[in-house]
C-alpha cells in the first residue's frame, strides 16, 4: 500500500511540474505573439507615417511644380510683351526721327565720344562728348576743318543742338585760334587743317538728341581784301 501511494504521489508531482511547465510555456508563448503583434502594428503605423509623407510631398512637390509652370508661362508671355513693345516703341522712334530729320534739312543723331563724318567741302568731322560736374552736364565738341581748295578761305561754323521732338537747345559759334599764339584765326590757308575744341552754351536744360551744322563764308568783299593785303599771293 506504502508503494501505492508513493508513486501515486509521484504520478501527482510529475503531472504537477507538466502542468507548470505548460502553463509557463503558454504564458511565455503569449508573450511572445503579444510582442510579434506589437511589432506588426508598430511596423504597419510606420509604414503609414511614411505612405502619408510621401502623399503630402508629392502633393507639395506637384503644386509647387505647377507653380513654377505658371510663373514660367506668365514670364514668358511678358518676355514676349516686352520684345512687341520693344520692336513698337523702337517703330515709333524711328519714325519720329524720320519726320524730325525730314522738318529740319541737314540734321544728323548726335552721338558721343564717336568720330562723325561730315559731307562738306571744309569739315572733316566733329566729336561731341558728354561732361558730367557734380549733378550737372556740360556738352562739348572737337570739330576738324580742312581747306583742299588754292584759296584762302574764312569759314563760318555754327553748331546747332536740338532735342528729340526738334526743339532748338543749345548753339556755339566756332572761333577758330591759331594754335601757337591762341589768337582768332578766322582763315584757313590753301592745305591747312585745323581743330577746334570748345564748349556748347545750352539754350533750355535738356539732352541733345540731334545737330546741325552751319557753314558759310564771310563776304567776297574782305576775301578779295585779304588777297590784295597778300599782294595777290591768293589763287582765284
Amino acid at each position: 500500500m506504502m508503494q501505492i501511494s508513493d508513486t501515486t504521489a509521484k504520478t501527482q508531482s510529475m503531472s504537477g511540474q507538466a502542468s507548470h511547465q505548460h502553463s509557463r510555456r503558454s504564458r511565455s508563448s503569449y508573450r511572445h505573439d503579444s510582442r510579434v503583434r506589437r511589432y506588426r502594428h508598430l511596423l504597419v503605423g510606420v509604414s503609414i507615417l511614411f505612405l502619408v509623407i510621401y502623399i503630402f510631398t508629392w502633393m507639395y512637390i506637384s503644386r509647387k511644380a505647377t507653380e513654377h509652370e505658371q510663373t514660367l508661362h506668365e514670364l514668358r508671355k511678358q518676355e514676349i510683351a516686352l520684345a512687341v513693345t520693344s520692336e513698337e516703341l523702337g517703330r515709333v522712334r524711328k519714325e519720329k526721327e524720320i519726320l524730325v530729320q525730314g522738318r529740319i534739312p541737314g540734321l544728323l543723331p548726335l552721338t558721343y565720344d564717336e568720330t562723325i563724318s561730315i559731307d562738306n567741302p571744309y569739315i572733316r568731322n566733329i566729336i561731341f562728348t558728354q561732361v558730367k560736374n557734380g549733378k550737372g552736364k556740360t556738352y562739348e565738341y572737337r570739330v576738324v576743318m580742312n581747306n583742299d581748295t588754292l584759296s584762302v578761305i574764312r569759314p563760318q561754323v555754327q553748331i546747332l543742338l536740338f532735342n528729340d521732338t526738334g526743339i532748338q537747345i543749345g548753339e556755339d559759334t566756332v572761333e577758330f585760334r591759331d594754335p601757337s599764339t591762341g589768337a582768332v584765326r578766322p582763315v584757313l590757308d590753301p592745305g591747312e587743317v585745323r581743330s577746334q575744341t570748345a564748349t556748347i552754351k545750352l539754350l533750355r536744360d535738356e539732352q541733345p538728341h540731334y545737330f546741325l551744322l552751319t557753314l558759310s563764308e564771310s563776304d567776297p568783299a574782305s576775301t578779295e581784301k585779304l588777297r590784295e593785303q597778300l599782294g595777290g599771293m591768293i589763287s582765284h
